[in-house]
């Protein structure tokens, strides 16, 4: 391996032009792309006007927005991909004909926000706002997700840390990161020494709990799909605290932190989930700093300090005139600090007190989580998370305990067509196990998610036919769920809807296209016939009584989710629809998947990555239905050929009548 100074210089190359291409991405949709295709391709809400202003969580501002009424009869926010804790920009719409200039001069005015909540009626941004600025918002708006930066500047400045350390003493978990020194695994660890707090446990999760608590400076725990990572988690840390130490738990995404908390919450350990509070689920709220700031005893003193924010913000509108508007602000900025000094008082005592304390990877760089002092450091999801991440949180770590799954989706960089970003794209996760072999981890075999057939291919496939599918799960069907008949669909594990043929063609953007909206759709693709079989498919599997809840439309491409979300949303609105990306740690009763791919050439694209159909196949708990062209879909590669015999093999297959679908 190259030297670990050589290593960390080319990594804070790749970092900082991946930024530059995150923002430059962003700026260039913004800029070169008609409001339109930006709403078409849900990234954009139009014709938007305020409903109120309000003092949110944090003492921050938060702007209501909904439709305007005067285009939009409806009062329904129009399909989007926009959801919490995005970050976005509100700005005046510009016209059809409006220049590049007087389309800057509107951005130039714009305020940027967090998404605290979205409804089909109305979103709520938090504003990102310390100074003086004009709330006087026009009669119609638009809101765009834009790009954040923050997240690399931070990992920046943990590498360039890294880096500093680098020529002076290292520390244990920094040697064996860089092989400078051997990964020695802990000893023998026999039962009768350990008493475990949970009597749930199967024999892999008791051998890896044993494994990550006695191991002197790092230990990595590989769950696949369904095996029970988090519940191991769970048992691990409140092993730590009964150990009196202090826990700092971290995942590359708040679903990965909010999971933990979720679960963690039970047991009533003084914890606190340190993040903002747009981002955190609604079910671990009540442990958010924000939150236990709001409720302490000195939080009702903040509490004051917003209701008079609320009508200092409600007298600004107020204002006859510049002077009376600058005085109010100067008040509202006065309040503000005010309420982030009695904030930061009372921080500081729950971070002392608690002993979990949760935050993304993002988030441990953050003033509140710095400030302390940790004995473990456990990282969930950390096959998914880019090595810089997890430096932030380890940098002065003496322990590490890391949890994920180096075979499914791993850390996103911006596409490149050079793919200069590849080397960042290697977890910390999967670069030790590389490095120090199987020693560095231990394994869980047993899932409790998947019907048996389901899970029998990626076992097979992709973890050496090592999982079990617990007895409780091996033969689950639909058709066991209350009020819910058996049917031909509800009876079958796995159903294929092999499209093969030429009549579910792709869709992709024509020539006729404008050159801007052929270079920001070339990298998705839409399958309008298979967006009516998944129709149909849902249909019928609601007609025999399965809840919409439990059952999630998932599609590798961002056009088909859109086509989807237009196709189903309105009829079921409780239905989820979303990438394959963006499901990697969930799971539903039922899972509809959309390949897309259908095209002479038989390209596959990024189908072809084993690991986001990983990801794909092991969402659903007792039905999976695949929807794809095997004639494309077999020609992408080894794996997906293998996959295709499989299906048709395995699966109830079948053979749709276009006829019927486009009737």
């Amino acid at each position: 391996m190259e030297s670990i100074e050589v290593y960390l210089d080319k990594h804070l190359n790749l970092l900082e032009k991946a930024r530059q291409a995150e923002l430059q991405l962003s700026d260039d949709a913004v800029a070169r792309v008609d409001p339109k295709l930006l709403s078409a391709r849900g990234l954009a809400c139009l014709n938007l006007t305020v409903s109120r202003l309000y003092t949110g969580l944090g003492g921050k501002t938060i702007v209501e927005l909904v439709p305007d009424s005067a285009l939009n009869t409806t009062a329904r926010i129009p399909v989007h991909t926009l959801r919490t804790g995005d970050i976005v920009r509100i700005e005046e719409q510009p016209s059809g004909s409006a220049k590049k200039q007087a389309k800057q001069e509107l951005r130039d005015k714009g305020l940027a926000g967090v998404v605290v909540r979205t409804t089909q009626q109305k979103i709520a941004v938090a504003l990102n706002i310390d100074k003086q600025v004009n709330l006087d918002f026009p009669k119609r708006m638009w809101l765009i997700k834009i790009a954040n930066d923050a997240p690399y500047k931070r990992m920046i400045q943990a590498v360039t840390d890294l880096r500093t350390k680098a020529s002076k003493d290292l520390s244990s978990i920094i040697s064996i990161s860089f092989s400078l020194s051997k990964y020695i695994p802990p000893t023998e660890y026999p039962d009768a020494d350990f008493q475990f707090l949970d009597d749930r446990l199967n024999d892999s999760q008791k051998q890896a709990i044993k494994f990550a608590l006695k191991a002197d400076n790092i230990a990595l725990i590989h769950g696949p799909p369904g095996t029970g990572k988090t519940h191991t988690l769970i048992e691990i840390i409140r092993q730590l605290v009964a150990g009196g130490l202090k826990v700092l738990v971290c995942g590359p995404s708040n679903i990965s932190v909010d999971n933990i908390a979720d679960k963690l919450a039970a047991y009533r350990i003084p914890m606190v989930r340190v993040g903002h509070p747009a981002r955190v689920l609604p079910t671990v709220l009540s442990s958010s700093l924000d939150y236990v700031i709001q409720t302490s005893d000195a939080g009702m003193l903040v509490k004051d300090i917003r209701k008079e924010m609320d009508e200092k913000l409600a007298d600004v509108k107020k204002a006859r005139n510049a002077g009376d508007r600058r005085r109010t602000w100067e008040d509202i900025r006065g309040l503000r600090k005010e309420c982030k000094e009695r904030e930061i008082r009372c921080t500081k005592e729950i971070m002392g007190t608690s002993k979990v304390v949760l935050s993304t990877l993002h988030g441990a760089g953050g003033r509140d989580v710095l400030g302390e002092k940790f004995d473990v450091i456990i990282i969930d999801e950390a096959g998914q998370a880019l090595e810089a991440q997890c430096w932030i949180a380890m940098i002065n770590a003496t322990k590490c305990i890391l949890a994920g799954d180096h075979l499914q989706l791993g850390p996103t960089v911006p596409r490149s067509e050079k793919d200069e970003f590849q080397e960042l794209e290697l977890s910390l996760f999967e670069r030790l196990i590389k490095l120090h072999g199987p020693t560095v981890k231990k394994s869980l075999s047993v899932q409790y998610r998947m019907h048996q057939t389901i899970m029998d291919y990626p076992s097979n496939s992709l973890y050496g036919s090592s999982l079990i599918a617990a007895e409780s799960v091996q033969s689950h069907l639909l058709s066991d769920l209350p009020d819910v008949e058996e049917t031909e669909d509800t009876k079958e594990p796995l159903v294929f809807w092999d499209t093969q043929g030429g009549d579910f063609r792709e869709r992709v953007p024509d020539d006729t296209d404008s050159s801007q909206k052929r270079s920001f759709q070339e990298e998705s693709k839409s399958n309008p016939t298979e967006a009516s079989l998944c129709n149909l498919h849902v249909r019928s599997l609601v007609k025999a009584g399965v809840r919409p809840s439990d059952i999630a439309v998932i599609t590798p491409y961002n056009a088909q989710v859109t086509l989807l979300s237009e196709t189903l949303k309105s009829d079921f609105p409780d239905l989820e629809i979303g990438s394959v990306d963006g499901f990697q740690g969930r799971e539903k009763e039922a899972i509809v998947l959309s390949l897309v791919r259908s095209n002479e050439k038989r390209e596959v694209g990024f189908l072809s990555d084993e690991r986001r159909l990983n990801v794909a196949m092991t969402r659903p708990r007792r039905h999976l239905c695949v929807i794809g062209d095997s004639e494309t879909v077999s020609r992408g590669s080894k794996y997906l050929k293998s996959w295709m015999g499989f299906l048709e093999e395995n699966a109830d297959l079948r053979y749709p009548d276009p006829s019927v679908l486009q009737s």
